[in-house]
């Protein structure tokens, strides 16, 4: 044992103020006993305070104010009513005293602690993301009854350059979240030993250990596996072992050893791997071998306890669920992970990184590597998450570089997104020397980081998350040129869904449930009368994320130049931007509607097949469909000979095939295995394809498909039928007054909102989250299974649907676009009415004739209202008419983030 340890866990006296104390004074006047006072959340303990007297002073989070639905204006973070300020802890111990090193160590506070002794002032501590302790001077500690006071306070705190420290654990629904969040212990030291330092060279031949004293000592130290005594020997302050006959930890085989130290009756002991994160050019090596990093941005939402939780079974359930989604890293968004969230990284295998929260103090920083680094899977460390690197920055940065590389193995980061390097907020974020080709950026700071940089986590313009539609794997390839270094797409994703009504239950009992997130969503769906095609809204949306998401994988993957990805993503988190559905899975690590492992596995797993076909899906009957087949293989070795199937189907049926042998694919590349072509089948109506491709070989074993479309070319004759683009108002009510069936390829004079293939931006209260087409004539002979797929791109960008805002228009559309939950605006790409003496049928999609889908619902809908079966279900009289051509439409906000 390192230490001896006594628990002041449990009960405490307490008293608050609602303003912060710095003084050396001891502050304590007099409180109230409070039941399990430490380690406690002062937000869980509110029933304890309504006991007390003080409970009527309580100050509770700033930000806490009115939110619910419906909302037009930027969403805000969820805030609870958490109470803020600084609770004072006494209480008395009794011991006997020890003639040995003594301190108070304290596993978490949020924010700060200041502790006295016996009314000894021993000490501050102004940070929330590691344990800390402060030592006891001789003579303080007395034999027999001693009393101790905290004053810890969650009152914001400042770090570099005297800015606001935020992170995760500090913002939306974690505002003002307070107490002290870890076991309070006084431990006694009989050896001089303290820890020691693991560092694994570059090669993985050796180990490396700092033994760390209070002093000059002799120690012992042995190295196990289990109960096998791998290696031994003695030494005062550092020594080293070969790693002969070790196996190597993986995220596939995360073998660890045990190193246990001596010296005196001090004893550490301490779980390590051997492995080794390096970088060469652009890639990244796991053990010297190429690595993939496929990551997730942990966000720190905890459903049922808002604030990190310390189990274990529940770290290793979610490390489980992302490496059965082909995960093998975790980036720890401005968040510094609880222990047993590293432990379970460590036992189960998966990649980490730390990040500080924004505008930690190096000091800080420092505290946290040495909290961090004693765990096998944490390999890379950045400072922040968007913050401003400027010039003064550097310097900051260049100091916490050196102390990630001087203090550990790991890598460092600067910045997770490095706004004022490769992007900006505002232009003058980049500084004064900004180079335009081939992207604006600031060479000169690039320059400046690539010194003391191992990699970097990139924005890539959005290319990969807000337009993912836009990206361009050429493009990306070619701005990896300013770089020169390995780097991770940034929060790629951010694509949102509908919100799930039925995980409300879930929340009973929470305080998120106490929130009006689920209840004003009801009352307002309800109002709009869309309460019951609410779960059908989710089913929709889910296919949809599902869809852009592997999109937006694959190309990320087709870039060479990008050594990994962290995914924004992985569950919805509900504290940002008050209703957050941007996951593949829920919150509860359930995937969504649609989503299955092997689906994710075909773009997530360690290979990758990939095409050309970007978002371009549809062919015309008799074209020739062409596509280069290639792979981003990072898995197991370089394959030989391995066998390359592939197949093309319509409807189920197989219409082409082919099979060879690859003679090599090359680890840690993307490579082209063939070039595909066939030329497709005349049809006499469109048609769903899908594209199936394998890869085996060794113990690789690879799959993906893609959806693709047929249209034949559709000649359709308009019968007694007048067709316009656009009309005004006067003609349009004209035409129907004079009997006239309409058939009008546009919106106008109807008020419309754009759409795009681009689904709305997960929390944002604009932009559309699903589609909904309906068991409709005019869409019988469209493949589709009730939402707008990949069939749809063409004819969803740059068209508009029409806004359906009064309540005394019937709304039943053919095509229905749903807006987001959070301002629901009732809307239809295409829809039909009996309208005074005629018939009306609108279509806001746009028509690219380049487009095979594009030309045939064009000539389909031309077909359809010349035709019989051009029989509108509802009528809309001159009032009704009215009310839909003038319905007032409320603007949302955009993207404020």
């Amino acid at each position: 044992m390192l230490h001896t340890a006594f628990s002041l866990n449990g009960g405490w006296e307490m008293s608050y103020s609602d303003s912060a104390y710095t003084g050396k004074e001891n502050p304590w006047t007099e409180g109230v006993w409070v039941e399990n006072a430490v380690p406690g959340y002062w937000e869980d303990m509110t029933d304890q305070f309504a006991l007390t007297a003080f409970f009527k002073k309580l100050k509770v989070n700033p930000e806490y104010g009115l939110q619910q639905y419906p909302m037009v204006g930027p969403a805000p973070d969820m805030a609870l009513p958490n109470v803020y300020g600084t609770f004072c802890y006494r209480r008395t111990f009794y011991c006997q005293k020890v003639d040995a090193p003594a301190e108070i160590w304290l596993g978490g506070v949020q924010n700060a602690a200041a502790v006295w002794l016996n009314d000894v002032y021993l000490g501050r501590h102004e940070g929330y993301s590691t344990p800390f302790a402060l030592a006891i001077p001789q003579d303080v500690l007395r034999d027999g009854e001693n009393t101790i006071v905290l004053c810890v306070s969650n009152l914001p705190i400042y770090g570099y350059e005297g800015q606001l420290i935020a992170g995760l654990t500090t913002r939306a629904a974690n505002e003002c979240t307070g107490g002290i969040t870890g076991d309070v212990e006084l431990r006694f030291y009989t050896s001089p030993l303290r820890d020691a330092v693991i560092k694994v060279s570059e090669d993985c031949s050796r180990v490396d250990v700092q033994v760390v004293t209070a002093e000059a000592a002799q120690c012992s130290w042995a190295v196990y596996d289990g109960a096998t005594l791998c290696r031994s020997g003695s030494c005062s302050d550092a020594f080293s072992f070969d790693t002969d006959g070790f196996t190597l930890w993986t995220p596939e085989e995360p073998k660890l050893y045990t190193l246990e130290i001596t010296c005196g009756e001090g004893v550490l002991k301490r779980k390590f791997g051997v492995r080794r994160l390096t970088v060469e050019g652009t890639k990244v090596l796991l053990n010297g071998k190429p690595c993939f990093l496929r990551g997730i941005c942990e966000h720190a939402y905890f459903p049922e306890t808002v604030h990190p939780t310390s189990d274990l079974l529940f770290y290793r359930n979610l490390i489980r669920k992302v490496k059965e989604l082909g995960f093998n890293f975790i980036r720890q968004h401005t968040f510094v992970p609880d222990e047993a969230y590293m432990q379970a990284a460590d036992e189960l295998g998966i990649l980490v990184e730390v990040e500080s929260p924004n505008n930690t103090s190096l000091e800080q920083w420092k505290e946290i590597v040495t909290f961090a680094r004693r765990h096998t899977s944490v390999v890379m460390y950045s400072t922040g998450n968007e913050m401003l690197i400027d010039e003064p920055y550097i310097d900051h940065l260049e100091k916490c570089a050196d102390a990630v590389h001087s203090m550990t193995d790991s890598l460092f980061s600067p910045m997770s997104a490095l706004r004022g390097v490769e992007y900006y907020w505002d232009p003058t974020n980049l500084g004064e020397d900004v180079c335009n080709e081939p992207f604006p950026h600031n060479p000169t700071r690039m320059a400046k980081l690539s010194q003391f940089s191992d990699l970097y986590n990139s924005y890539s313009l959005g290319m990969t998350s807000y337009d993912s539609m836009l990206a361009d794997t050429d493009k990306l390839e070619a701005w990896s040129s300013i770089y020169n270094k390995p780097r991770l797409s940034h929060e790629i994703g951010i694509q949102g869904t509908y919100t799930d009504l039925s995980l409300e239950e879930r929340y009973v009992g929470t305080r998120v449930g106490d929130t009006k997130m689920f209840s004003t969503l009801r009352k307002h769906l309800t109002a709009r009368g869309m309460i019951k095609k609410a779960p059908l809204y989710f089913r929709n949306s889910c296919q949809w994320q599902r869809r852009l998401r592997k999109h937006c994988f694959e190309t990320t993957r087709h870039c060479d130049s990008m050594a990994g990805y962290d995914f924004l993503g992985p569950i919805d988190t509900h504290w940002h931007t008050f209703g957050y559905d941007v996951g593949m899975m829920n919150e509860f690590y359930e995937l969504k509607p649609g989503e299955t492992v092997r689906n994710v596995l075909s773009y997530n797993g360690p290979t990758v097949l990939l095409t050309e076909f970007g978002t371009d899906r549809n062919y015309a009957a008799g074209q020739t469909l062409r596509t280069g087949v290639f792979v981003s293989h990072y898995g197991g070795e370089t394959l030989k000979d391995a066998f390359l199937n592939i197949r093309l189907t319509l409807e189920g049926k197989l219409i082409a095939s082919q099979r060879m042998t690859v003679d090599t694919v090359e680890l840690g590349k993307v490579s082209k295995l063939c070039q595909f072509s066939v030329q497709l089948p005349q049809v006499e109506k469109p048609g769903a394809m899908q594209l199936y491709v394998t890869l085996e070989g060794g113990d690789t074993y690879a799959e993906n498909s893609w959806e693709l479309y047929v249209f034949p070319q559709l000649e359709a004759e308009a019968k007694d039928l007048l067709i316009a683009d656009a009309m005004t108002e006067e003609e349009l009510v004209d035409a129907l007054q004079a009997g006239k069936n309409v058939l009008l390829f546009g919106t106008k004079p109807f008020r419309s909102l754009d759409t795009t293939f681009q689904q709305a931006l997960a929390g944002r209260t604009s932009g559309n989250l699903a589609t909904v087409v309906a068991d409709h004539p005019a869409m019988a002979q469209m493949p589709h299974e009730g939402f707008c797929g990949w069939q749809f791109r063409f004819l969803m960008e740059q068209g508009a649907a029409v806004c359906f805002e009064s309540d005394l228009v019937p709304f039943d559309p053919i095509v229905e676009m749903v807006t987001s939950h959070k301002f629901a605006i009732r809307q239809a790409a295409v829809f039909e009415f009996r309208a005074l003496e005629g018939k009306l049928l609108v279509c806001g999609f746009h028509f690219d004739e380049e487009d095979p889908a594009s030309r045939w619902m064009k000539a389909n809908l031309i077909r359809y209202a010349s035709g019989e079966e051009f029989q509108p279900k509802h009528t809309l009289n001159m009032l009704q008419l009215d009310a839909l051509l003038h319905t007032a439409v409320v603007k949302t906000a955009g993207n404020d983030n």
